[in-house]
């Protein structure tokens, strides 16, 4: 999976590998919590994702 996309629609993991696809499909990244599970449609314009990591990375610490 493409670490960042320009485009402006686009799909994320949010299990913690940070992966980024330009189609639709599941996380396909070794060990992550949601490997196998459908990605979450993206329509950032900057590559920020919405601060959708940064979520999963506080959610984790807690």
């Amino acid at each position: 999976m493409k670490e960042e996309t320009e485009s402006k629609h686009h799909f994320i993991c949010k299990g913690g590998c940070h992966g980024v696809s330009e189609k639709p499909g599941v996380c396909g990244a070794k060990g992550c919590p949601k490997e196998g599970e459908q990605l979450e449609k993206c329509m950032c314009p900057n590559g920020e994702h919405g601060g959708a990591f940064e979520e999963v990375e506080e959610s984790a610490e807690e």
